[in-house]
């Protein structure tokens, strides 16, 4: 192996030494034979000031520097250091280009041998990491890492991450090893040294191969875990609260018993047992998973039926599996089984992967996505693409691998028993409690052969989202990159893609002269010609009916005179797509047809295509139903950005009324559905749920259970009153005033805030004003759209920075968990109405005043009120929990509707002050 290794970390005062920015400390880790041998670090002069924001993120001062020396008075030191070993750094390009330029700016040679980068490598040896900065990789391996942003810790830390990384290298089986190697020239570093040097150390002695590994068609990969059959015991309900309590506390001393987890449990048994539907709501901190996961193992255990448990996101899924099946394990007198189960296109397909290892691919992205999953594969034993952290590229790469189910007659299928998404219906067949999401759910349900018992027991959390993931699942898309990129993969027959190899097969079998080959070319490209310019035509009218910047909603009616054009291409492109999807189907029978065997490869080829094909026959459909034949009983919009003009446009058609046509053709058919979440009453009622769902007329239990915290003790609400009424300004005069109490605010709580907006302009133009002031300069800023990153990873950045503000839209309103001192003031920008002319808000008023009712009190304001909850809720997570919630929109106080939202939350004191009394208010609460 590789012997001598220095690991460096540098601190500068910015990221581009071509503009002039300096190294302000250097750090250097020696290691030989897998040991720490020695260590060196100096701060550095820059020769220029440093930033406030670097010596918050650093540490680093004016003053640390004073008296350092200047790089040239420390640049031999460096290079003798660096001369002759492997350079390794986290992010290794950037500081290697750093020192690169110093080391020649003071006349020395540049660094010319091998490089490894600690990210590239940790990307690859663990695949399933949450994320791959050097404080999450430390916290995770458990090193040593007490400064993070200062060099010598950075530096010591990317050390012993480094040997950690080589340990897990030499643990993968030859086989696995050599895949890797042949991958890893396509890397950025050398990291095909490290592989090679790890692989003749294996070879120059015996392997010991890993119980929990087996290898079959030269891939290596971890066994399943086989739980068993389990046997049959005693399994009755315990009726009694005191016997669930002791039963509780025997495996948890601490556990507090909750009479309204208590009560759940009662109630969702009595269901079950009675056959009959139930509508519970509960509140925060009273044990919701436990207080349904319960009964329903007794149930399953008992009726020797499963219990099906569905969420809205794949956060609780997860969850519960991870965190709440464990804790019943330890409860629980019997064992039982919970398995999650999900749509097919998140498991792996080892046949499609066999294949592409086997392509000649220089593709950056896709060779390290091929090493993950070869990692991979010796430690899932599920094959679900969520435990992997995979980036846009290896996303895309997945779409190539994901299972399809799609087979042949005569195409052996050596992958059929180790298939994991078969290995998933298998032990989903024997489970007690399976556990999915509300879209697979739905199209489980809309399926022949489902997965699902028809006739079953199913419990719905987070059920405030079903009407909504019922009709997204009863709808569809369109947009532009999904459609090119079927049409790329297909590609024509000179392009040597799939039409390429379908031809080939057609002319090898001596089933076609070649000649129409040319007019099946022409459409396409026709085809992707006139598609192009459709989704170019759409982009220019979306722009005309939106001048804003940034991701927009518009109301989609194909009959309001603007997209005449459009009708006409779509038209034409149904017409085009006709003749391409006959004559692809013509050819596919033909050669399935065929007396001829066909070999493996070719079986596999045609199973692409066909994959394809439904997704050509998918585009048709969505075409005529947008622009030819719409449905009055449908939702039309589009979703745009003009970052990207055709690419940034998705189509969607959903149906006004989806969940009522569900619950009629299947939710209605089962034995009994409990649906459950912390936010469902509006008014003291459920009656605005169920209408939502069409279930009015439904017979069904109901129960509203309070959360157990003493909110009165743990809350205040504060509503300036110097602020005006958000109706009278514009949006830019709003933020700007809103900005100057949110700064207040920060101030006051010392970061650990986060704001609630309803638009993403507001948003934007709040940030941007409260950035250009430069007051909040100490404070660490995140806003949802402009940081980057997705949504857990906002969250998670946010929770890293002491004086932090996290600025949010929709997605942020719910199922936000952050408990303790990390989040103390929640800011609520405006009462978070849906804007009148959202597409969906507009069809239900317009099918609402078509009715004779009010569109706001039948729908706006319950929608609001539920929205208000789900914000509050964010606050207060555990019962130690303190915090203040602020509200900048005063018509929680002078509109009709105010006490509406004051009495929507717990009973809380509510103050009305300055913003001067409003940063007391604050800090003295918090």
């Amino acid at each position: 192996m590789m012997q001598r290794y220095i690991v460096v970390d540098l601190e500068t005062t910015g990221n581009s030494p071509k503009k002039g920015d300096r190294i302000i400390q250097f750090a250097g880790v020696v290691i030989e034979n897998d040991q720490i041998v020695d260590e060196y670090s100096t701060f550095i002069h820059p020769g220029q000031e440093i930033s406030l924001f670097i010596e918050e993120l650093t540490g680093i001062s004016n003053e640390t520097v004073k008296n350092a020396p200047d790089f040239e008075d420390v640049a031999e030191n460096i290079a003798r250091l660096i001369e002759g070993a492997c350079f390794v750094a986290h992010n290794v390009l950037f500081d290697l280009s750093f020192l690169q330029e110093e080391l020649v700016r003071c006349g020395f040679e540049p660094f010319y041998g091998s490089t490894l980068d600690t990210v590239e490598l940790a990307k690859i040896l663990k695949p399933t990491s949450d994320g791959y900065k050097l404080h999450q990789l430390a916290k995770e391996e458990n090193l040593d890492h007490s400064r993070p942003h200062q060099a010598d810790s950075d530096a010591y830390a990317t050390a012993l991450l480094l040997l950690e990384l080589k340990k897990k290298l030499m643990n993968l089986p030859v086989m696995t090893l050599k895949q890797l190697y042949r991958l890893s020239y396509s890397l950025q570093s050398e990291v095909s040294e490290l592989i090679d040097a790890c692989i003749a150390s294996k070879l120059a002695k015996a392997e010991v191969h890993s119980p929990d590994l087996i290898t079959y068609r030269g891939l290596a990969f971890k066994k399943s875990e086989d739980e068993g059959d389990h046997k049959d015991t005693e399994s009755k309900f315990p009726l009694d609260d005191e016997e669930k309590i002791a039963m509780l506390q025997s495996a948890f001393p601490a556990f507090e018993a909750r009479s309204g987890q208590l009560d759940m449990m009662n109630m969702i048994h009595h269901s079950f047992e009675s056959g009959q539907d139930a509508i519970i709501e509960a509140g925060t901190g009273i044990g919701k998973s436990i207080g349904y996961l319960l009964p329903a193992v007794y149930f399953a255990k008992k009726h020797h039926k499963p219990v099906v448990v569905s969420t809205y996101t794949l956060q609780l899924q997860d969850q519960l599996l991870q965190n709440e099946v464990p804790k019943l394990k330890k409860i629980l007198p019997f064992t039982f089984q919970a398995v999650l189960l999900k749509g097919r296109s998140n498991y792996l397909s080892l046949a499609k992967f066999e294949r592409a290892l086997r392509e000649k691919e220089d593709n950056y992205e896709t060779a390290l996505t091929k090493m993950q999953i070869l990692v991979w594969l010796t430690e899932t034993v599920t094959g679900d693409k969520d435990e992997m952290n995979l980036t846009s590229g290896g996303q895309l790469f997945w779409n190539r691998l994901q299972s399809d189910g799609l087979t042949y007659a005569g195409l052996k299928q050596p992958w059929l028993e180790l298939d994991f998404f078969e290995r998933a219906k298998r032990t989903a067949a024997k489970a007690d409690i399976i556990i999915t999401n509300h879209s697979f759910l739905m199209t489980d349900l809309l399926t022949e052969d489902a997965l699902i018992p028809k006739k079953g027991y199913l419990i719905i959390d987070e059920a405030h989202h079903l009407e909504q993931a019922a009709s997204k699942q009863l709808g569809s898309r369109l947009n532009y990159i999904s459609v090119k990129t079927v049409l790329n993969r297909l590609g024509t027959s000179d392009q040597k893609q799939l039409l390429y190899k379908l031809d080939r097969m057609l002319l090898n079998n001596g089933l076609t002269d070649g000649k129409s080959t040319h007019v099946l070319d022409q459409k396409l490209s026709d085809f992707s010609y006139e598609f192009e310019q459709l989704f170019y035509y759409i982009s220019n009218q979306a722009e005309k009916l939106s001048r804003s910047m940034g991701p927009k909603r518009l109301s989609f009616k194909i009959d309001d005179g603007r997209w005449g054009k459009a009708i006409l291409v779509a038209e034409r492109l149904v017409d085009l797509l006709g003749y391409i999807i006959t004559e692809l189907e013509k050819r596919l029978a033909l050669l399935l047809n065929n007396e001829s065997p066909l070999g493996k490869k070719s079986l596999f080829h045609l199973n692409d295509i066909e994959v394809l094909l439904g997704h050509l026959q998918d585009t048709r459909d969505s075409l005529h139903e947008f622009f030819i034949k719409p449905h009055e009983e449908n939702i039309y919009w589009l979703d745009y950005t003009n970052a990207a003009p055709q690419h940034g446009v998705t189509l969607t058609v959903q149906p006004i009324a989806g969940s009522k046509r569900l619950w009629d053709s299947y939710f209605g058919r089962q034995k009994s559905v409990v649906m459950t979440s912390a936010t469902l009453v509006v008014k003291d009622s459920f009656k605005y749920f169920k209408e939502q769902l069409g279930l009015e007329n439904e017979p069904m239990q109901t129960a509203s259970i309070p959360s157990p915290f003493p909110y009165k003790e743990l809350v205040k609400v504060l509503v300036p009153n110097d602020l005006p009424d958000i109706n009278c300004l514009s949006v830019e005069e709003f933020s700007e005033t809103a900005a100057n109490h949110i700064i207040a605010a920060a101030q006051a709580a010392k970061g650990r805030m986060m704001v609630l907006f309803t638009s993403h302009e507001m948003l934007r133009a709040t940030y941007h004003s409260i950035k250009d002031s430069g007051v909040l300069d100490e404070f660490t800023l995140f806003a949802q759209g402009i940081s980057g990153g997705s949504r857990m990873r906002l969250l998670r950045n946010f929770q890293n920075f002491e004086k932090a503000v996290l600025f949010g839209t929709t997605s942020l309103w719910e199922g936000v968990d952050i408990p303790g001192e990390d989040l103390s003031c929640l800011i609520i920008v405006r009462l978070p109405f849906s804007p009148p002319d959202e597409p969906v808000t507009a069809a239900k008023c317009q099918l609402l005043e078509k009715q004779g009712r009010n569109p706001f009190s039948a729908y706006s304001l319950p929608e609001a009120l539920l929205r208000f909850r789900q914000g509050f809720g964010r606050l207060i997570r555990t019962p130690e929990d303190k915090g203040v919630l602020v509200i900048l929109d005063r018509r929680i106080i002078t509109a009709k509707y105010g006490p509406e939202f004051q009495k929507a939350i717990p009973e809380v004191d509510w103050h009305q002050a300055s913003i001067t009394e409003m940063a007391e208010m604050i800090e003295e609460w918090i």
